[in-house]
């Protein structure tokens, strides 16, 4: 066995191993997401009191900050509340909007997943690959935007309930995000690329 051979197999058998301690990370990532959106929509249904963060708020004057003599001014815009015998639709909304969020990071995960997968075999071009990149990215964006919106219609569901539109709560308020559209795009771009590859690689089969 010569040097140069010996350097070959080592190089590959160590990009196996980094492809195998990525995919096991990202698998174990969307299962761990997995998990805890399950505990949280179960704590979200059952439990008297639940935590709400970050529902929008009215201007408010941050006091406290004002008082310094540098801060010119200061105020919150959001607000963390616990809230006790919330009827069930603002609980559902908020586990459906909790559930969405993780539906891009989770199917990006798997994609990553798999992709190493195939990688790790010596084919990482295929149609099952560049479906499944495509199918990651309409997750990503529609997981991301979504969740966005009904988030938005379970704060508005607390806040009419609770009657906190006095306290500076808005009746409705949406802010959109468009991050999830952006990294949806740069996957689907991704998965034109493999695509291109497949066919590429099917013409250079033929030509052997």
């Amino acid at each position: 066995m010569t040097e140069a051979q010996t350097t070959n197999r080592t190089a590959t058998l160590l990009e196996k191993t980094v492809l195998g301690f990525i995919a096991g990370a990202a698998a174990a990532i969307a299962v761990v997401d997995l998990i805890g959106a399950g505990i949280r929509s179960a704590v979200l249904m059952a439990s008297e009191a639940i935590t709400i963060p970050s529902m929008p708020l009215r201007s408010v004057d941050a006091k406290a900050f004002l008082d310094v003599p540098a801060v010119s001014d200061a105020h919150y815009d959001t607000v963390t509340i616990t809230a006790e015998g919330l009827s069930l639709s603002p609980r559902l909304l908020l586990a459906i909007a909790d559930g969405l969020a993780i539906l891009g990071p989770v199917a990006l995960c798997f994609a990553v997943a798999w992709l190493c997968l195939r990688l790790f075999i010596g084919r990482p071009f295929g149609t099952a690959a560049t479906w499944g990149i495509g199918a990651a990215a309409i997750a990503v964006m529609l997981g991301g935007l979504l969740s966005q919106a009904v988030r938005a219609n379970a704060f508005s569901e607390v806040s009419q309930e609770l009657g906190l539109t006095p306290a500076g709560v808005p009746t409705f308020e949406m802010s959109i995000d468009l991050a999830p559209l952006g990294w949806g795009l740069a996957l689907a771009v991704v998965a034109g690329a493999f695509e291109i590859g497949q066919r590429l690689q099917r013409d250079t089969e033929g030509l052997v």
